[in-house]
């Protein structure tokens, strides 16, 4: 798509542990310029009180240091990942989206996530990663978030996926985390090596764990 293409990265205390390697090496192996920027959406009251607008002010403040940066750079427009099944869940960062005139090809084009992972596998790129969202989503709304919070929280995600585990989430609920796994990978986290290392490192950071989906 020419020189100007630029790839732009934010990161900060709600990035899932991660992410950012996928973002480096995927610019990389494309030659694309990639931009990575610190952002921290905890000085954002929607964001900190985790009240259901948290999606679009983090949006909005992110979009906004984006549109700077694509004017100093002389870049006309601004792309996201949006594609058609968003539209069925409760996003207010589309709002964001839209109302910043952020253009989103997928969704014009009437793509959802399997058609999606479809053309990404013939194209050789990695089509079966896992769905992946922010980790103030773990939390209930109104859950006043912290930085310590979510650094614990992706440190507990990170061990488990660090062990070959895919699609992980841990739902904390006060003082208690609910873990969420595949089915077909409850049996290799029910071994005792890992399930009794698991809610050890759980209780050392306040949380009693609860399993769901196990049967």
């Amino acid at each position: 798509m020419g020189r100007g293409l630029t790839a732009l990265t934010f990161t900060g205390p709600h990035t899932v542990p991660g992410e950012l390697a996928g973002a480096f090496a995927l610019a990389r192996r494309f030659r694309v310029r990639h931009l990575v920027r610190e952002t921290d959406p905890l000085v954002l009251l929607d964001f900190q009180n985790n009240t259901r607008q948290r999606c679009y002010a983090c949006k909005k403040a992110i979009i906004e240091k984006a549109q700077r940066i694509a004017a100093a750079l002389g870049i006309e427009e601004i792309w996201d990942g949006t594609n058609l099944d968003d539209l069925d869940d409760f996003r207010p960062g589309l709002q964001a989206a839209r109302e910043l005139g952020v253009n989103s090809p997928l969704l014009e084009a009437g793509l959802g996530k399997q058609a999606i992972r479809e053309i990404s596998r013939k194209l050789g790129l990695a089509w079966d990663r896992p769905a992946q969202s922010c980790l103030a989503t773990r939390f209930p709304y109104g859950t006043l978030l912290t930085r310590k919070a979510l650094a614990r929280l992706g440190q507990a995600e990170s061990w488990l996926r660090g062990r070959g585990f895919t699609h992980v989430r841990l739902r904390i609920r006060g003082d208690h985390a609910r873990l969420e796994l595949l089915p077909e990978e409850w049996p290799a986290f029910l071994k005792p090596e890992v399930r009794r290392a698991f809610i050890a490192l759980a209780a050392g950071m306040g949380w009693g764990l609860e399993l769901d989906g196990c049967a």
